[in-house]
């Protein structure tokens, strides 16, 4: 859970995506999709895993070259499901030179595929890029393509990464279309999210709430009650993010008793924090403390001392704004107490601008209280 740098919001499905992704576009040969940008791991969105299947049992051996091919496909299968990318690339890389020696464009191209996603995953999108048309030649060459939308999904992950947003989104427009096409309600659900995701980092959020309205329709008819919870904190967000408070604040009301029907406390507490944030703005000042007095009770179960010191600093704020100076210096006073623990813990002195910030902020408070004693050995802190 990660806060932003402007506004403090926290995206409570990002990480859930990133792992759903690992489960899209999984072929013959483990053809398999992961967003470019690595997350937190996150409670299960309830995507079904994918099956890993034998190359053998699906395709004919025609050659030893092949019958090699199809033993290190599989045991590239098996290093990367036990974490070891080199050993499953190096064992892809020789399964699609063989696959391309014995004629087999197929089985070539799903080795692509994989080798595509260990490209992004060690951080090199422009040989990701390369590995993935590759595969769309073949592809198109077999007259396939149309079946192939991981492919797309791969080959727009790489652009996103490499930072061409343009063309990750015709990629990723070719992945839905495709997804459609062969009625892969959850790729398509896939999908949508990536394109909503994409348009907020270029800025376009009318465009997000657009593709996330489609997530959200998707995941009330499939009754995925995780999902659901997702899509609205993501609107909630996108309003945020757009000054729109009032609807940001209705999005986070209804994803918060979902967030709890399914057991998701990371979620429960991310919405409520983003909840307090569009309310303190809008200035609902009693809405924002209570969601802050909520989530503060769910980081302390969950031992997440870091988020609850940043929160302590959002119910001060909030409290500055509502005028209520004295309550604002106890909450600026539990932020630093927990950030000192914190630092002691870790034998550190380094301390985040934003927690610097509240030090200075509550300085400021103590002195305009006639407590400059107090001001002075809070400084002397940082």
């Amino acid at each position: 859970m990660t806060f932003s740098n402007s506004k403090n919001t926290v995206r409570t499905s990002s990480a859930a995506l990133s792992r759903t992704l690992s489960k899209i576009g999984i072929g013959v040969f483990f053809a398999l999709s992961v967003q470019a940008l690595p997350t937190q791991a996150a409670p299960s969105t309830g995507v079904s895993s994918a099956t890993l299947q034998a190359t053998a049992s699906v395709i004919p051996v025609s050659s030893t070259e092949e019958q090699r091919a199809n033993q290190l496909a599989n045991q590239g299968v098996q290093a990367f499901s036990a974490g070891d990318r080199t050993a499953a690339f190096n064992y892809w890389n020789q399964a699609m030179l063989l696959y391309r020696i014995a004629d087999v464009p197929a089985k070539e191209a799903h080795m692509l595929e994989n080798l595509s996603v260990i490209y992004r995953l060690t951080d090199r999108p422009a040989e990701a890029i390369n590995a993935s048309q590759q595969a769309v030649d073949i592809y198109t060459s077999l007259g396939t393509l149309d079946s192939q939308p991981s492919v797309f999904l791969n080959m727009g992950s790489a652009y996103r990464q490499d930072g061409q947003f343009d063309s990750a989104i015709a990629a990723y427009d070719n992945s839905l279309r495709l997804y459609r096409l062969t009625g892969d309600a959850t790729g398509e659900r896939i999908v949508l999210s990536l394109l909503a995701d994409v348009h907020g980092e270029t800025g376009d959020y009318r465009a997000s709430i657009a593709f996330q309205q489609q997530v959200l329709s998707i995941a009330q008819r499939s009754n995925d009650v995780q999902i659901e919870a997702e899509a609205l904190s993501e609107l909630g967000y996108a309003h945020f993010v757009l000054n729109e408070y009032d609807e940001s604040i209705d999005y986070f009301q209804q994803a918060l008793p979902l967030f709890r029907a399914v057991g998701d406390r990371p979620g429960e507490a991310a919405v409520l924090n983003n909840m307090g944030r569009a309310a303190s703005l809008a200035e609902e000042f009693a809405i924002a403390l209570r969601a802050y007095q909520q989530a503060l009770t769910v980081f302390r179960e969950l031992n997440r001392p870091v988020q609850e010191a940043h929160l302590w600093v959002n119910v001060a704020q909030a409290h500055v704004n509502a005028g209520h100076t004295s309550e604002a210096i106890n909450a600026f006073q539990q932020a630093i107490e927990l950030t000192e623990m914190i630092r002691q813990q870790q034998a550190s002195n380094a301390l985040p601008a934003r927690l610097e910030a509240a030090y200075r902020e509550l300085a400021v408070l103590l002195q305009q209280s006639d407590r400059a004693t107090e001001a002075t050995q809070v400084l002397d802190l940082i």
